[in-house]
């Protein structure tokens, strides 16, 4: 089995959670494959998983791989992922199967690796934005619409259920430092002025908030994106479903566009520097918008 997850198991273990491998395949193999790939689960008889959008990809990987992944993650099931988002590899032997470049199912492939990518939304009343000290954010976020190698990424819902929202977070990881935990949570402050002026127009006001804690200042050396692009680690993206407790506290009903807020330094981990920018905001778009903008 390669090793490209190797990293994980030294730098981010404690942080992140590990990635669910399999070590199923021989080297020698003519090997072909998709990395990378955002999808949600789907488990009944069996598991299946669907990409973003109105038109999706259907990938069926062979129990054998499923089976390779839980005996060799303890205690990870897959049924325990059911209905999530989630970042995939899968392969092939191009020798025993093909498929056309527009395929929309992937039938009896080999699912290699599964990082779950659902991160916590919260609810915090009472006054304005900063209010609550489990909730604020502690450190500034690089983009949540980076250009990376010639592409920009962009949140957007994952279907046309508006329920899921991706999100592309760059940010600064605290790796080698004495940080004892970091998360990027996606929070509604209800009573915010700017949340109710965003209410009344019938936009949902959310932030995205990064959140470290040990350590005040470390070092802007490892970009989520770069770990992600070289490691194969989902820690570059992030799903929030709104199903729950955003919109129960919203009143239930859909919003008519949600808005995302952040505070963004490309340069340092510092939230009170003065090159912060503080409160940017960014709308989500559709799957089929995002596709579009994607290379421009």
């Amino acid at each position: 089995m390669k090793q490209r997850f190797k990293f994980l198991t030294l730098a981010l273990g404690l942080l992140m959670g590990m990635t669910m491998t399999s070590c199923l395949g021989d080297e020698g193999e003519p090997m072909d494959g998709r990395f990378g790939v955002v999808a949600k689960v789907y488990s009944s008889y069996f598991t299946s998983f669907r990409t973003p959008g109105e038109t999706p990809i259907l990938i069926t990987p062979t129990e054998s791989s499923i089976n390779a992944i839980e005996n060799n993650n303890a205690g990870f099931s897959m049924s325990h992922l059911n209905g999530q988002v989630v970042a995939i590899d899968y392969t092939w032997n191009p020798d025993l199967m093909q498929f056309p470049t527009d395929a929309t199912e992937y039938d009896g492939v080999t699912l290699t690796s599964i990082y779950p990518l659902d991160a916590p939304t919260l609810v915090v009343n009472g006054g304005a934005v900063g209010s609550a000290n489990d909730s604020v954010a502690t450190h500034p976020i690089i983009s949540i619409n980076p250009q990376i190698n010639g592409y920009t990424y962009k949140p957007y819902f994952f279907d046309n259920n508006h329920t899921e929202i991706i999100v592309p977070v760059q940010y600064y990881c605290p790796l080698n430092s004495q940080a004892t935990s970091f998360s990027v949570s996606l929070v509604y402050y209800p009573d915010d002025v700017a949340t109710q002026a965003d209410k009344a127009n019938g936009i949902l006001r959310l932030h995205v908030n990064y959140r470290v804690l040990g350590v005040e200042e470390f070092s802007a050396q490892y970009k989520s994106s770069d770990i992600t692009y070289y490691y194969g680690l989902g820690v570059f993206f992030h799903s929030y479903r709104l199903n729950g407790n955003i919109l129960s506290a919203w009143g239930g009903m859909q919003p008519s566009a949600v808005n995302l807020v952040v505070d963004e330094n490309s340069y340092n981990t510092k939230l009170d520097d003065q090159q912060t920018k503080h409160d940017q905001v960014y709308p989500v778009l559709s799957y089929e918008e995002y596709a579009a903008d994607y290379s421009n």
